[in-house]
């Protein structure tokens, strides 16, 4: 900061001068020395003032010494800051500029002198830069904007921040880097943007496999209406073989005795009562079935009995068939609120699954036992086999979704699944499972 200590010496001879001049003022205006006593007095005083301006002298040369000091240090910090400095007239002349300042722009600091500064700044942005540097001459205070350095390499993003000095001619700029906090900004933008392209991607494959698994659950659940139907149409022909050779021995008696002359009146109206009596029980079985399966609407309060006692009877002749014997032991009559008629699916699922583990295992004296009792103020109902039990590996997977023991032309694995949700989430009740010495054990509570 040579600049400064210049300016200071400079000013002396002029403040000599005017010291001068006013001391040849003061002398003429004394008298000369009456008597001999003034002359040391006069003397004694010039000496005392001499000692004065010389203790003044020291005063002043320790104050320049501590104001050219502190010019240092202000020199030191101005040129070593981090942030670039600039002194701007009205036309945007650089007039000063620290080292960072010249780093910034990559020009030796003595080559910056009286160059516009407007000519570093993009082109884009130099009318945005023209009408900033006009709002600060216009002395509001400090303003600041954001604008691009072209400096010959890779452009900077700085702020810029300016005030102008009190004489109004020029103003301090302070210009900071700020081309690293851009540079994450827009990597954070673009992380924004992938992030956000991820996140509609992941919603498209997100939906698209939900798609597939309602479309996956549709198909299983087709299959597994598809397999009710054929158990239902497999124990309605069970339920109709009987009736059927009924009124086919009826229709023959009524030939054999048109042919051997014995058809009287008498005779055609007790046979055509025979077969509208079996005929009749043929359309209660398709209603029964028929209700069977229609879906209930809302809750209400059912015997656990009874519609134990209808799903037997119509699955019962199937399983005798298959020479297995189902035995219903009831120790109390609990009656629960939910929806019997799919109640009563969870358990033809259930004796089902019995009847296809005794029949695949061969069992010579096969049977199912259901007891029906109340315990803790909750119904309960098991359904035991004597088939030999679940092997362990996979008793605790048998409610999956989608799993299954059977080929696939036999099951799908989604009839345990849907009876357990029936029962625990439809009805709040609760379906388990366990071995028990020589079969499986299955147990309704609700």
């Amino acid at each position: 900061m040579g600049t400064y200590n210049d300016k200071s010496l400079s000013a002396a001879p002029e403040l000599r001068r005017h010291a001068e001049e006013r001391l040849r003022t003061e002398s003429a205006g004394l008298q000369q020395p009456r008597t001999g006593e003034e002359t040391p007095r006069l003397v004694h005083e010039l000496e005392v003032h001499q000692v004065e301006l010389e203790l003044q002298n020291e005063e002043l040369r320790q104050a320049r010494d501590e104001v050219e000091k502190a010019l240092e240090r202000y020199a030191d910090l101005y040129d070593y800051a981090p942030i670039g400095y600039f002194t701007l007239d009205r036309t945007g002349a650089i007039g000063a500029a620290n080292l960072s300042g010249a780093t910034l722009l990559g020009i030796e600091r003595s080559l910056l002198i009286r160059r516009p500064f407007g000519k570093f700044v993009a082109d884009g942005d130099r009318p945005h830069f023209a009408a900033f540097l006009d709002r600060v001459f216009l002395g509001r205070g400090k303003e600041s904007c954001e604008s691009t350095l072209a400096t010959g390499g890779n452009p900077l993003f700085v702020r810029i921040e300016a005030i102008a000095f009190a004489s109004g001619e020029e103003c301090r700029v302070a210009v900071i880097d700020i081309t690293g906090r851009r540079r994450a900004e827009e990597a954070l933008a673009e992380k924004q943007r992938e992030l956000e392209w991820h996140n509609r991607s992941l919603e498209a494959r997100i939906a698209q496999a939900v798609d597939d698994a309602r479309q996956k659950d549709q198909i299983l659940i087709l299959q597994d209406r598809r397999a009710v139907l054929g158990d239902m149409i497999e124990n309605i022909a069970h339920q109709w073989r009987q009736p059927l050779n009924l009124l086919g021995l009826y229709v023959q008696q009524l030939t054999l005795s048109y042919d051997a002359a014995e058809l009287s009146p008498e005779l055609l109206e007790k046979h055509a009562v025979k077969c509208m009596e079996v005929i009749q029980y043929m359309s209660q079985t398709i209603d029964d079935f028929r209700n069977f399966f229609k879906a209930d609407k809302e809750k209400t309060a059912f015997s656990v009995n009874e519609v134990i006692a209808r799903t037997i009877q119509l699955v019962e002749k199937n399983f005798l068939d298959q020479r297995i014997s189902i035995d219903l032991r009831t120790k109390d009559d609990p009656v629960v609120s939910g929806y019997p008629n799919e109640y009563a699916q969870v358990l033809l699922n259930i004796l089902s699954n019995a009847r296809d583990a005794l029949v695949e295992h061969n069992v010579s004296d096969a049977h199912i036992l259901i007891h029906t009792y109340a315990e803790g103020g909750a119904s309960v109902v098991t359904v035991t086999d004597n088939a030999g039990g679940i092997a362990d590996e996979i008793i605790d997977r048998l409610f999956d979704p989608n799993f299954t023991t059977k080929g696939p032309d036999k099951g799908t694995g989604i009839g345990l699944f849907m009876s357990k949700t029936i029962i625990e989430k439809n009805m709040g009740g609760r379906l388990t499972v366990r071995n028990t010495g020589n079969g499986a054990e299955f147990r309704i509570e609700i």
